[in-house]
């Protein structure tokens, strides 16, 4: 182990020349074990949720999500061979003070539901009592604990029916259904919960307890064909099969990501030890020239690399276990937001798979940075080495170097054929790992040709000391196609998602901005499933239409509904919406069929989403039929719009048509238009003193709305900009690692340029243009890389990873920052070390090692 001995000698004596590279090192292993920790904390949170709210259930039946049928289905489901038990639920969302969501069960508490079939048991003093007063409520004991709450305490919640007050009659232990949701759970008898959150005799779900004798799939089989059509029958594993399907998407941008932060590692960490292996060109020959063979120096070179690798994961882990704790929450609200689910409470857990892995990748980005270089320096003949010192070693031929752009732009062109002829999320992450790659081998043309346009221009316009400057600029040609392409690939992969966020802003905005035109906007002040705000009983829009002041008020309900395996939007409207243009209008593609709003005004059509035809294969024309809680309901699809309330689909009806299939008299938003002279301001606060307060509403103009929904996209893509943050922050530092070593390394160079006359403001000024120059051309290569991977993805890898169908927004307000800190970064890292050599005596210069 003589070899390893030596390296570690040799680190330790350069150990702060590489203190950035193993801070870049540490950062890729941050993201990379962050990103996997934190979606895996979320994932499980939102199963361990699925798990705890089916309770000792082992089938489920359903009308979709929150649809309403029948209570008397128990009844029927209780008479299939197998079936221990069967229970109607009533699940409604209510919001104590401070907005806490609490999660209300109502259950039949006439036996021992609640604990035979939901695993939890409740205790009350008095069940008659319980079961006669309609204001009666359990919680769980860590919500009544945290609120200070007892039996025979009162508890004012909001309601889809207005504010109530309740009285709390019973805890529920924390087992079960009550350790859902953190434990912001509470229960209520079917009956009362009726009155509230359905209508009386209509259900939510029928949960079922099979027998332990009995065959699942059998059970669930002879269910299917007892109860109405409309009507399913799943699984809790079901529940979780399609949870991890519709967050995967999310799940798979992150761990892209923190990938490309390795990559930009992996960069930074080529160019800085093949820059220290260059500056120790001289040592190394001075040891081979004694006899250590080349196989030794090789070891001993590729061993510092490890104990680099070693270093940036040692630091790597700890801080990725930081920022993965500090993704958490992000991501599960981001997975909330996208997907219009309730964001359970996630807790980062030590896990050895995702820390080796990222500790995996990290050693073994260093050893592969390193392995080039030390061959590279191993290997060049003794005497050549000798005269190597301030010397970049001999490469790879430009012919290699071209059949390896020319291999990689073939293969870029066939990945973005076979994605174009059949779209999937891995040839998408394929075309963007060649994308990437391709960057990084256009940045030594990009040189070659910025050096020839400078020398040019240096010549004429700047005299010696610009063709000295030219001739400087491409000394170290390698070093410096290493500098742009970190700068190309790290700042590529920040333009890249900051396009995406803002092309899902700006088109949302431009969409949003035509369909909603009312002058109010009346909406519940909570949110229940990711951006969409709580429901809240129809009576509010003929409540709101009798204010004086108010000509026309359209109501619209939205829910999630199972559509051929997916999650689409239905979002109904009253026909007054599709009847009266006042309102707004979405955007219709070209060529909807004729009379196409006066069609679905009368409830014979429906207009749908841009994504809803790319991910069911539809036309405009052709008839879609939705399975509703009364059965199948066929509308023409009479248009396309870009509507973005769900990535698998969004469906536009009239709330009179939705009304009568589903059964629902919710609404969750009211648009009114004031009649002609009205005082906006003042419905606006007759609103807010007469009926916000019975129901906790809010009102809202037009634009205030817009910009609701433009901060939930912000909400959405948190994650991935603070991961685009830390990708900024490690290639920055990295550059700034580049070129002050760079700098350094030219001390007697510069000490040449003042023994021959030039000056120190024109020598630092040369020094200064040069890393303008190389973070300019980082940047041309950043904005064509990140610009282009963002068409590519919004044009085909969106719509099929995530599901939505934008059109390419630049994210204007953004770009001057990126070029701000780029400029900054740069010109600060070049100019320091270069007044300090330029202020160093000639002589003293020219002796600098």
């Amino acid at each position: 182990m003589a070899w390893l001995r030596m390296a570690r000698r040799f680190t330790r004596g350069g150990a702060a020349r590489l203190a950035l590279t193993v801070l870049a090192v540490a950062w890729g292993v941050a993201l990379v074990a962050a990103v996997h920790l934190a979606n895996r904390a979320v994932l499980r949170a939102f199963v361990e949720v699925v798990d705890t709210m089916a309770g000792r259930a082992a089938l489920e039946v359903v009308a979709g999500e929150g649809g309403l049928f029948p209570e008397d289905v128990a009844a029927a489901v209780a008479t299939v061979p197998g079936v221990e038990a069967s229970a109607a639920s009533v699940k409604g969302a209510a919001f104590a003070d401070g907005g806490t969501l609490v999660t209300v069960y109502g259950v039949d508490l006439t036996g021992d539901v609640p604990e035979r079939v939901y695993g939890a048991r409740l205790e009350v003093d008095d069940p008659l009592v319980f079961l006669a007063r309609p204001d009666s409520i359990a919680l769980a004991r860590p919500f009544a604990a945290a609120r200070g709450l007892e039996p025979g305490d009162r508890l004012e919640l909001a309601t889809p029916a207005g504010r109530r007050a309740f009285t709390v009659r019973g805890l529920l232990d924390t087992e079960g259904v009550a350790r859902a949701y953190g434990g912001n759970v509470a229960v209520m008898d079917l009956y009362a919960a009726e009155e509230l959150f359905t209508r009386r005799g209509l259900v939510t779900g029928v949960d079922v307890v099979v027998a332990p004798e009995a065959d699942l799939r059998r059970v669930a089989d002879a269910i299917t064909r007892r109860v109405p059509a409309g009507l399913r029958v799943q699984a809790p594993a079901q529940r979780q099969t399609d949870l991890r399907r519709v967050t995967e998407s999310l799940r798979t941008a992150l761990e892209a990501l923190g990938l490309f932060g390795l990559v930009a590692a992996f960069l930074i960490t080529f160019n800085r030890l093949s820059t220290v292996f260059e500056e120790r060109a001289w040592q190394l020959g001075v040891l081979r020239a004694v006899g250590l063979r080349t196989g030794a120096v090789w070891r001993s070179l590729v061993g510092e690399s490890l104990l680099v690798g070693a270093a940036g994961v040692a630091v790597g882990i700890p801080l990725g276990l930081g920022l993965g704790r500090l993704l958490v929450p992000v991501i599960a609200t981001a997975s909330a937001v996208a997907q219009k689910l309730v964001a359970p409470p996630a807790t980062l857990a030590l896990e050895p798979g995702p820390l080796l892995l990222a500790g995996a990748l990290g050693l073994g980005t260093t050893v592969l940075a390193a392995t080039l270089p030390a061959w590279r320096a191993a290997r060049v003949a003794l005497a050549e080495t000798m005269r190597s010192r301030g010397k970049e070693a001999p490469g790879a031929s430009p012919r290699v170097l071209w059949v390896l752009r020319g291999v990689a732009l073939a293969a870029a062109g066939g990945s973005l054929a076979a994605l174009a002829r059949h779209p999937a999320g891995c040839s998408g992450l394929l075309t963007t790992a060649l994308a990437a790659v391709g960057t990084a081998l256009a940045a030594r043309p990009a040189v070659q040709v910025a050096g020839f346009l400078l020398g040019a221009g240096a010549r004429r316009v700047a005299g010696p000391v610009g063709r000295f400057g030219a001739a400087s600029f491409l000394h170290n040609p390698r070093r410096t196609a290493l500098t742009v392409a970190t700068l190309g690939v790290g700042l590529g992969c920040v333009v890249w998602f900051w396009t995406m966020a803002e092309s899902f802003r700006s088109s949302l905005v431009t969409a949003l901005t035509a369909a909603v035109r009312a002058d109010l906007v009346v909406t519940s002040v909570h949110v229940t499933n990711g951006y969409v705000e709580a429901p809240v009983s129809e009576e509010l829009a003929s409540q709101l239409a009798a204010v004086p002041g108010v000509a026309a008020v359209v109501a619209s309900r939205v829910v999630c509904w199972p559509h051929h395996g997916r999650r689409v939007a239905i979002e109904a409207l009253d026909a007054r919406y599709f009847a009266d243009p006042g309102f707004g209008r979405w955007p219709l593609a070209p060529q909807p069929i004729a009379g196409v709003w006066e069609r679905v005004a009368r409830g014979e059509a429906a207009v749908v989403s841009a994504n809803f035809l790319a991910n069911f294969g539809a036309r405009v024309g052709e008839p879609v039929v939705l399975a509703t809680p009364t059965g199948p309901l066929e509308l023409v699809i009479g248009g396309v719009t870009p509507a973005f309330e769900s990535p698998d689909g969004t469906i536009h009806m009239t709330r009179e048509v939705f009304a009568r299939a589903w059964q629902d008299r919710q609404v969750n938003r009211v648009g009114l238009r004031v009649t002609a002279g009205a005082d906006r301001a003042a419905v606006r606060a007759t609103i807010a003193r007469e009926l916000a307060p019975a129901y906790d509403l809010r009102v809202l103009s037009a634009g205030e709305l817009i910009g609701y929904y433009a901060e939930q996209v912000g909400r959405a893509f948190a994650p991935l900009r603070i991961l685009a943050a830390t990708v900024l922050l490690v290639t920055l530092l990295g550059v700034a690692d580049t070129l002050l070593a760079a700098v350094l390394g030219r001390t007697r160079e510069l000490g040449v340029a003042r023994a021959v006359g030039v000056r120190r403001a024109p020598l630092v000024c040369m020094i200064f243009v040069e890393a303008l120059l190389l973070g300019a051309l980082g940047l041309v290569l950043a904005l064509a890389s990140g610009v282009g991977l963002a068409a590519l993805w919004v044009e085909q890898t969106l719509p099929y990873l995530l599901g939505w169908v934008l059109e390419l927004h630049l994210p204007y307000r953004e770009l001057p920052v990126l070029v701000a800190l780029t400029v900054a970064v740069a010109g600060v890292a070049a100019t320091l070390p270069a007044r300090r050599a330029a202020r160093l005596d000639p002589a003293l210069a020219l002796r600098q090692e």
